[in-house]
């Protein structure tokens, strides 16, 4: 049955309501229903009725604009019709901070009684406003804080990085508040340690939360730990904590999977990977968006594009929608294999599938266009960026300035980082890297030279690459010696060098007529 929609019907349906939450849930399908009624509208028809206008104000707050509820709020005031305090929890906790504190000062005003919920409301606007220490001043003045209480400022001040602080208020919240901490407190505070890179920190809380017994372990706890480990490369521990989640019965999520997953990619060890993926459907847990981004993303950089095109249609054809993030690790893999028009085509569907392209994938068709060579429609794709307001970045320089490399058309790629400077975007190692390499290919030494020597001048030290970029170009004009000094400098500055180095090298010192005759022996 349609719910009324005339003022005067939906107070008359109001007032017949057996009980108030009957009027309660009456009132949110009547709003929901019809946009344009208005709870300003319904109120003079509920004055018969004294306890059905505070049922309306929490209504409206959830179907209405703040600012029609809080006018409502204000014609109840000035009619002087009574306002439970939590008719007014939905508005509070709706609320931007600012007017949240400003309704709160009212009731405060008031005198109205206000409850713990009250208190909890507003302690997670001063803590989303960054200020834990002031929600912690709050929580002192309160009567009776709980758990809830407790746990919001702990994590008010983990999210702010201050882990020590949140632990002070965890040992408050037992001796002052005489209340144990549970799961979602030990749950914020291994998180806190976690997100600031203290693993070993958050793994020292877990073990004391075991030791003494009171909560057992959650999917959550482990799941934070595991990623963590994951994201340090200390696959190991993560793997042990995997078994002992399973050993204490504990059930593994899709989160515990996916952290796994990308880890073994990550090291590598993608057979193990895949296994684990199927490992996860055998115990009917389905994979996520991020399952199979990790796995298309993990085959991309193996360079096994048709694997990752593979499980792109395999994740379409369970009807898991992808991601920006899907379409750009499929683009760039498939960039590096100078196939334009499948990366455009990817592009174009993406757009028609609603997904609204960021800098990155933007970044991974230029690199694509100017991978081809085709500088021209790379500067195109660039342009058509900017008109919807996605300023290039560094990347993007960094990929333009690859392409006039590639090309040999270095007086453009050198125009690059003047253009980068205008913009207010400093060159990185990456820039000087690429001018490097770019005039080193071209055998132009001298001003590779000089673009090595602006670039610590800027502050920047050589890394391998810019070694190797030398020693290559050195080789290639026949200065076998200069490279030779090159690379000793390059030890010297405690830099080993790679199976790059050495060949160019064994290639600079190594005549014409050595390595014809190494060919022929080699055939002999």
């Amino acid at each position: 049955m349609a719910p009324p929609t005339s003022p005067a019907a939906v107070a008359a349906a109001a007032r017949a309501a057996p009980t108030p939450a009957a009027a309660l849930a009456l009132f949110k399908s009547a709003l929901s229903a019809d946009p344009a009624l208005s709870p300003l509208a319904v109120l003079p028809h509920l004055a018969a009725a004294p306890s059905l206008p505070h049922l309306l104000l929490t209504a409206s707050a959830a179907a209405r604009p703040h600012a029609t509820s809080l006018r409502l709020y204000a014609q109840l005031k000035s009619l002087a019709v009574p306002i439970p305090v939590a008719s007014l929890h939905p508005l509070l906790s709706s609320l931007p901070s600012a007017p949240a504190f400003a309704l709160f000062a009212d009731v405060f005003r008031q005198r109205l009684p206000l409850c713990t919920t009250t208190f909890n409301i507003m302690l997670r606007h001063l803590c989303a406003e960054g200020k834990p220490v002031r929600a912690l001043e709050l929580l002192r003045q309160m009567p009776r804080p709980n758990a809830v209480t407790y746990n919001t400022v702990i994590a008010g001040f983990c999210a702010r990085g201050r882990v020590r602080a949140a632990l002070e208020v965890m040992c408050e919240m037992r001796e002052r508040g005489g209340i144990a901490p549970d799961k979602y407190t030990y749950a914020t505070v291994i998180s806190g340690w976690c997100k600031i890179g203290r693993v070993e920190d958050a793994a020292k809380v877990f073990e004391e939360m075991l030791a003494q017994g009171e909560v057992k372990p959650s999917a959550v706890m482990y799941n934070t730990l595991i990623g963590a480990y994951c994201d340090r490369r200390k696959l190991d521990v993560a793997l042990h904590y995997r078994d002992e989640m399973i050993a204490r019965g504990v059930a593994m999520t899709v989160a515990t999977y996916n952290s796994l997953v990308h880890a073994l990619f990550m090291d590598g060890r993608a057979a193990e990977a895949c296994a684990m993926v199927e490992e996860m459907q055998g115990k009917g847990i389905a994979p996520d968006v991020f399952t199979y981004n990790i796995l298309i993303n993990g085959y991309c950089k193996e360079g096994k594009e048709q694997k990752a095109l593979k499980v792109f249609e395999e994740m379409t054809g369970k009807g898991v929608r992808a991601t920006v993030v899907t379409y750009t690790s499929l683009i760039y893999a498939l960039s590096k294999k100078g196939q334009v028009e499948e990366t455009d085509r990817l592009f174009n569907e993406a757009v028609k599938k609603g997904i609204r392209p960021d800098i990155v994938m933007y970044n991974a068709l230029i690199s694509s266009h100017c991978t081809s060579g085709d500088m021209d429609r790379a500067f195109e794709i660039m342009a058509e960026m900017e008109k919807k307001r996605i300023a290039p970045d560094d990347v993007t320089y960094n990929t333009l300035m690859r392409g006039f490399c590639l090309l040999g058309r270095l007086d453009e790629a050198r125009g690059i980082i003047d253009e980068m400077t205008k913009r207010g975007i400093q060159p990185d190692l990456v820039s000087y890297n690429t001018l490097i390499s770019g005039y080193s290919m071209k055998g132009d030494i001298k001003d590779a030279l000089k673009v090595r020597d602006e670039m610590m001048d800027k502050g920047f030290n050589p890394t391998l690459l810019t070694y190797n970029a030398l020693i290559q170009g050195l080789c290639k004009n026949g200065q076998g010696d200069d490279a030779e000094n090159l690379m000793k400098e390059m030890v010297g500055n405690g830099i080993t060098p790679d199976d790059s180095t050495y060949i160019s090298l064994i290639e600079g010192l190594t005549t014409e007529d050595e390595r014809m005759a190494a060919a022929d022996a080699a055939k002999a």
